[in-house]
């Protein structure tokens, strides 16, 4: 009898899971893709020309899926280029074994028939790219190994699609063959393709040489410190790792003077774009402050080299931070009905082609901040803290917000919203006022009294 039992659970999770991918396949058809795939760094980006007509009324969600192991960052926007929100499909696991399916909610609902065109930004590194070998001598080229599908992943069948991939250079050692494959200079197309179903896999694989470093932050925290007193001051703590090919033997200083380039795969220094407003800046290790940073300032925005100590090989490891200043107005402001302030910052570092396995955010506010909202286009965990400094009574309230694996997120904005009493900014003020006033008073009472033991004698 248990087996029994067993066996109809078996048979009834199947039946639901089928008909889950099968509800899910019936309500788009892809009418033509096509995929832009840029490889010419450590990162993958890969644009997605998605044109789809909905099967059934009322549709305001499409999906798009990726194998489970693929670690991807996504933007989508419609034809109006209206950025459309993005999140992981919370019946994901059911819609198909392997894979994650991610939801974009359209803008208005779609009618029976009716066209709709999407683009879709696919970021992602780990386990796409990887250099192969892993490990090479100084001075030798680096080979990368490309991973991912010939065919555009969906859970809804597809009637034509194209892929062209741009590679780092024209020397490819190997690639896969979907026929029509064609390769020119260090460019591969496949397709066109048709009538491709749902979830259909055929693996691609690219061997090439790749010079570029694999700028990685394994950990990245960033701070804003809100002052109402007219100061935004931004902390930023690096843990850098450059996850190109390891350096195998012994590292030359002199064949590295000689000629730096012939290690295009080491990281030198690191480019980060900030406001032109800040100022301030400063660039520490666990030694002491780096003499060796500089900014300059452009047309839109200041560029602030940072360098470290010794270049960073294959396989090598840095950790340091940064800070400046920024003027509090042309980020924070306020609702004049409302009285609500609305805070605008970026959520990550201005830093071309960089990946963040764990990215955290840190929003210190002043003491007294209440109704704490934050809004950002992407998904997050959310958390809060409290932090005492000088002049804290109960303390600053600290919005925590960390997301995994971002590329694109980092130079999005964020809003954080909360209220504030006008009267608080002059808490810290009559803090010290108090003090000094009751110092005064205690003086004053002290040098009234007599706190000897015996009168003195009058002579």
């Amino acid at each position: 009898m248990k087996v029994l039992n067993n066996l109809l659970l078996f048979v009834f999770l199947i039946f639901v899971v089928g008909n889950v991918v099968n509800s899910t396949s019936q309500t788009w058809i892809n009418q033509d893709v096509q995929r832009s795939i840029d490889a010419t760094t450590h990162l993958s980006k890969e644009i997605i020309s998605i044109k789809a007509k909905s099967l059934i009324d009322k549709n305001d969600v499409y999906q798009i899926s990726f194998i489970s192991k693929y670690h991807v960052s996504l933007q989508a926007s419609d034809s109006q280029n209206n950025e459309l929100k993005v999140y992981l499909s919370p019946n994901s696991i059911n819609i198909k074994e392997g894979f994650k399916t991610y939801n974009i909610e359209l803008k208005n609902k779609v009618k029976r028939d009716e066209i709709v065109q999407l683009k879709v930004k696919v970021t992602s590194m780990i386990e796409q790219m990887k250099p192969y070998p892993s490990e090479i001598k100084q001075g030798q080229n680096q080979l990368v190994l490309y991973l991912n599908n010939h065919y555009f992943t969906s859970p809804y069948k597809t009637e034509t699609q194209k892929t062209s991939v741009k590679l780092a250079s024209s020397k490819v050692e190997s690639h896969s063959e979907e026929q029509p494959t064609s390769l020119k200079g260090s460019t591969i197309t496949y397709g066109p393709y048709s009538a491709i179903e749902p979830f259909s896999v055929s693996p691609m694989r690219i061997h090439y040489e790749n010079p570029s470093p694999f700028l990685v932050f394994t950990d990245l925290l960033k701070e804003y410190e809100v002052s109402h007193w007219g100061n935004l001051a931004v902390e930023t703590h690096y843990q850098l790792e450059n996850k190109a090919a390891h350096l195998v033997g012994a590292f030359s200083r002199l064949d590295y003077q000689r000629n730096p380039g012939a290690n295009p795969n080491q990281i030198a220094e690191v480019n980060e774009a900030v406001p032109l407003s800040a100022a301030d800046f400063y660039y520490r290790d666990s030694i002491g402050n780096i003499s060796t940073s500089s900014y300059q300032y452009l047309a839109n925005r200041i560029n602030f080299k940072i360098q470290p100590r010794f270049p960073l090989m294959g396989g090598w490891k840095n950790t340091f931070y940064t800070g400046y200043n920024l003027p509090i107005e042309k980020f924070l402001s306020v609702d004049t009905v409302t009285g609500q302030y609305h805070l605008n910052v970026t959520f990550g570092v201005g830093i071309d082609n960089v990946y963040v396995e764990n990215h955290t955010l840190k929003v210190v506010l002043p003491e007294g901040a209440t109704d704490i909202k934050v809004n950002a286009p992407f998904a997050f965990t959310q958390s809060q803290e409290t932090r005492k400094t000088y002049l804290d009574t109960v303390g600053r309230p600290v919005v925590v917000i960390n997301v995994k694996d971002t590329a694109s997120e980092n130079y999005r904005y964020i809003q954080v919203t909360y209220n504030l009493s006008s009267l608080s900014i002059f808490h810290e003020p009559l803090l010290v006022i108090g003090a000094v006033f009751t110092l005064c008073i205690f003086i004053i009472l002290y040098s009234r009294f007599d706190l000897s033991i015996s009168k003195s004698k009058q002579i």
